[in-house]
């Protein structure tokens, strides 16, 4: 494929959305409109390329992102700067426990790092925690999510845990994993639900997702091939926006009570209104 195509293949698809998208998701946009072969060597060009037109203006930088590489930044240019960017961050960032109205308390789950500020921002209005398990999670993360979920959940009984990983070997057993140990750390009397959202097999049938070849390496590979065959999809492979709106539905439905929903969201307002006024009377 041309640079010239290439660029204008790409541009046309960032064009389409409202939030940045990664690498990954841009080559399988790319491989389902036929336009690249689903090849780790084209994966490879494709970065090589996309470098090269992002450094020349060509794509715009800010629309493809690293998500699995972040840096905090946390210095200020001076005593105004940092009480600016506080009121900034707390018009954006304050907010109540809204799972505080309701009998369950939820969380997403995501296998892959970088496709989680995607699902954040997909569930900001709704404000749930998005963690990323990264693979298989370590005990050190489970113990701190087990603390995490007592902390947020109070007397609610019942957590259900959103999760969303790669249909292949690992991907489907991390549903298990994550089930089994989080059961495991919480308090006994609680409750735990790990509800697969994506992918499933039937996703990937109704959205006639892009194979990859199973990892034979993959110790559970033996198993998966026996039920699914040679292939397998990664969780990238789903249109972003379909991800997004799989995402939001998922959440919609654990919220039982809406007004005691709607009244918290309100308090939330006005709670955050108060406390930007607060702010808008420091000076330095």
């Amino acid at each position: 494929m041309k640079h010239n195509e290439l660029v204008n293949a790409v541009n046309g698809i960032i064009a389409g959305y409202s939030i940045p998208l990664t690498l990954r998701q841009v080559y399988y946009r790319l491989v389902a409109a036929g336009l690249i072969a689903n090849t780790r060597s084209d994966y490879n060009a494709l970065s090589s390329q996309l470098v090269k037109a992002r450094e020349s203006g060509e794509v715009d930088d800010s629309r493809i992102v690293d998500r699995s590489r972040r840096i905090d930044d946390v210095s200020f240019d001076s005593p105004e700067d940092f009480i600016e960017i506080c009121r900034d961050t707390l018009k954006r960032q304050y907010d109540r426990r809204f799972w505080d109205s309701q009998p369950v308390y939820c969380e997403i789950w995501v296998e892959k790092d970088a496709l989680s500020q995607v699902l954040a921002e997909a569930v900001y209005p709704f404000n749930t925690i998005v963690a990323p398990s990264r693979g298989y999670s370590s005990y050190s993360y489970l113990r701190e999510a087990a603390n995490r979920i007592s902390q947020h959940c109070g007397d609610s009984r019942q957590v259900v845990i959103l999760h969303f990983a790669d249909h292949d070997p690992s991907g489907i057993d991390m549903s298990r994993d994550l089930q089994t140990r989080l059961t495991k750390y919480c308090e006994a009397w609680r409750v735990v639900i790990v509800r697969r959202v994506a992918l499933s097999y039937d996703q990937v049938r109704q959205y006639d997702l892009i194979p990859n070849p199973v990892k034979q390496a993959d110790r559970r590979s033996s198993a998966y091939v026996s039920r699914y065959g040679d292939q397998c999809w990664e969780l990238d492979a789903i249109e972003p926006n379909e991800l997004i709106t799989l995402c939001r539905m998922a959440v919609d439905t654990l919220i039982h009570d809406r007004a005691a929903w709607l009244s918290i969201i309100e308090k939330d307002k006005s709670e955050r209104q108060a406390l930007i006024e607060q702010f808008e009377g420091i000076t330095v």
